[in-house]
């Protein structure tokens, strides 16, 4: 670091990136937490304003500006236990560590190792190459903020509040949120960087990663982060690879209908370095929203998309207004939550009451037997049942709800249509509905099988009318209607109404895997009662590519105030289009077509998941190939032991 004494700051216009320290005249030192300050920002205003400095003492400062060549790093607070509201302690995770700037001292080092400050030291050199040395002329941070929210308990994820553009620029508004109790060692290291899609007809899609928006380690118990990111059209069109002369603002959103904004939380590998260990939002809407609108996005835009497959388990997206399915049946659909669709691969398995009973107690012994789980293969291991306080697995009730329609076609034909309710966990107005649709098969052994499916929240009560309109609407954007349709073709949902209901005691496990890798797994014991009969099954199932919906944070429109409505710091055009030349854009849904893919099963963590559930059927039965019937769907067995239907 180098000291700039500046006798006259008080009438100086200083730039002042993030990390800067600023020493008074009294001897105390002031970093720059404040982005918005940032760029030709004044340096008293903001030691009076937002450090509540001395005026006198401000007026005399010395400016620590950072060598070009060093990384940024703001100093953080001592790593420990501290109280929370309601008298709760939380201590940093034990679960896993960061590799720290202090494990490695020299800059190469952090660099290679992937440090807070390596992180932060890649930034700088890609800008300064890109940008030149002055930050004044980087991309911008305003209003960072960190806070403790004690009731955020779901993965970690980010979610774009809102974004806008203006003559200048875009701004966008990123939420990142983690979960209190699962803080890496001393402190989270979260990189959030901003992505473009790599689309080509006929292969995967792709995030392609543009430049380092931010590296972020919050003080302990501080899970909730919010800032805004901006961007001239100057910094997009060079991150772009595009000209940088002309109506930049055009050029940008015409080449670019799409960008994204990602999160990547670090852990310490064995070897020393940081790995990410688990991603959020990006193009791709991993676990969160993470798209951003150049302009709108129209039907023929997603048409055009579908030439691309996606192999993504998970797709889904906040309902904002202007997408179109949300505008057709907003008499239906809850604004700001989800609509996704999955790729589910499923493992369902009949079992005998005694060995459901063996199965739990199995279970619960692996709960508390962490030295075996490396053994298995798993990572990490949780109970969505245990009782923290007892330490026992309580099971869940869930009341599922079947729809079809008169013949119960649905039924029949083992296509799922499902309203699902969990009582002690559903909070007021939770309507979470369901289809499982057509099923791709490996080999032809029914063992190895993947489903397309689709979920959707629903407006409480619901009306049947609005019911039969969205479920007969087959347009392009309406993917749960589509993923219905491939199902069963020509299916009229015409008098659509509750045909049958399975009152269910559920445990439910989630395995996690090398590179993160979640498999889910479920032990059922399902009852239905029919014109007085009853009925019960218990099934095990595993399962990858079941999302949890949440409700977004964000209230703004899709690209409001916009036009009408990888590589890091890389210059060179990657961008592929299909023939024709049509920008397509990463649709937040997946399509029929993408379930025609053997390439789903040659996925690693589809690997993986057969990996997991042969290991563990193995450990619940002691035997390495246990004779299990195949279970299909437990609705249609139901429907067929009580009567209802005929076996097909």
């Amino acid at each position: 670091m180098t000291t700039a004494p500046n006798p006259g700051v008080q009438n100086q216009m200083v730039p002042l990136p993030i990390g800067t320290q600023v020493r008074l005249q009294n001897g105390s030192t002031k970093t720059v937490l404040d982005h918005r300050y940032s760029g030709a920002a004044n340096v008293l205003q903001y030691l009076v304003d937002k450090q509540k400095a001395d005026w006198q003492s401000a007026k005399f400062c010395t400016v620590v500006q950072p060598d070009v060549t060093a990384p940024v790093s703001v100093p953080q607070p001592e790593q420990q236990a501290q109280p929370l509201p309601g008298g709760r302690l939380v201590a940093p995770a034990t679960s896993h560590a960061i590799a720290t700037d202090s494990d490695h001292p020299g800059v190469s080092d952090q660099k290679i190792h992937h440090t807070p400050g390596g992180l932060r030291a890649i930034q700088l050199e890609d800008r300064t190459r890109l940008f030149g040395p002055n930050v004044a002329d980087h991309p911008q941070i305003l209003g960072l903020t960190t806070v403790t929210d004690l009731k955020f308990t779901t993965q970690a994820r980010l979610t774009i509040g809102d974004y806008q553009q203006d003559e200048r620029g875009l701004y966008v508004n990123v939420l990142v949120e983690g979960v209190l109790d699962k803080v890496a060692v001393p402190y989270d290291l979260i990189e959030i960087v901003l992505t473009k899609p790599l689309l080509i007809p006929g292969k995967p899609t792709e995030d392609t990663q543009l430049e380092t928006t931010l590296v972020v380690t919050p003080p302990v118990n501080e899970n909730r982060i919010q800032f805004d990111a901006f961007y001239t059209w100057a910094q997009l069109a060079r991150l772009l690879g595009l000209p940088t002369s002309g109506d930049l603002r055009h050029t940008v959103c015409t080449a670019f209908p799409q960008l994204g904004v990602e999160a990547r939380w670090y852990e310490r590998l064995a070897s020393g370095t940081n790995g990410v260990n688990h991603t959020s939002g990006g193009n791709k809407l991993k676990d969160g929203s993470g798209q951003i609108a150049m302009r709108p996005i129209t039907q023929e835009d997603r048409k055009a998309s579908e030439v691309v497959r996606n192999t993504d388990w998970n797709l889904s997206e906040v309902l904002r207004a202007s997408r179109p399915v949300y505008v057709s049946h907003q008499d239906l659909l809850q604004p700001g939550k989800e609509m996704a669709t999955t790729l589910e691969a499923e493992s369902e398995f009949l079992v005998e009451p005694g060995q459901y009973q063996h199965v739990l107690g199995k279970l619960t012994e692996l709960l508390h037997t962490p030295g075996l789980w490396s053994k298995l293969g798993i990572a990490d291991l949780e109970c969505d049942d245990l009782d923290k306080e007892s330490g026992q697995v309580v099971p869940r009730v869930s009341k599922d709800s079947y729809f079809d329609t008169p013949g119960l076609p649905l039924l029949t034909r083992g296509v799922v249509l499902r309203r699902r309710e969990v009582p002690k966990k559903d909070k007021a107005g939770v309507y979470l509905f369901a289809v499982k649709g057509r099923m791709v098969a490996l080999g032809g052994t029914g063992k190895e099988r993947i489903r397309l499916a689709s979920q959707v929240h629903l407006i409480d009560p619901v009306q049947q009318p609005r019911l039969e309109r969205f479920l007969a609407d087959k347009s392009v954007d309406n993917a749960f209607a589509r993923v219905l349709d491939d199902a069963l073709p020509g299916f009229d949902p015409s008098g659509v109404a509750i045909q049958l209901v399975v009152n269910s005691n559920r445990v439910k496990y989630t395995f996690t895997l090398e590179n993160s890798t979640t498999v889910e797994f479920s032990a059922d014991e399902a009852t239905a009662t029919f014109h007085g009969r009853s009925a019960t099954l218990h099934c095990i199932e595993f399962g990858v590519g079941h999302p949890g919906l949440f409700i977004g944070q964000g209230s703004g429109t899709q690209g409001s105030g916009a036009q009408g409505s990888g590589t890091k710091a890389s210059a060179a055009p990657v961008q592929q289009q299909p023939q024709g030349g049509t920008p397509l854009i990463m649709r937040p849904y997946h399509v029929p077509a993408d379930l025609d893919n053997p390439a789903l099963f040659d996925k690693r963590d589809y690997r993986q998941y057969q990996a997991l559930r042969d290991s563990v059927l193995a450990y619940l039965f002691g035997t390495p190939e246990p004779k299990l019937e195949l279970a299909g769907n437990k609705a249609q067995r139901l429907a067929q032991i009580l009567g209802m239907t005929k076996e097909k």
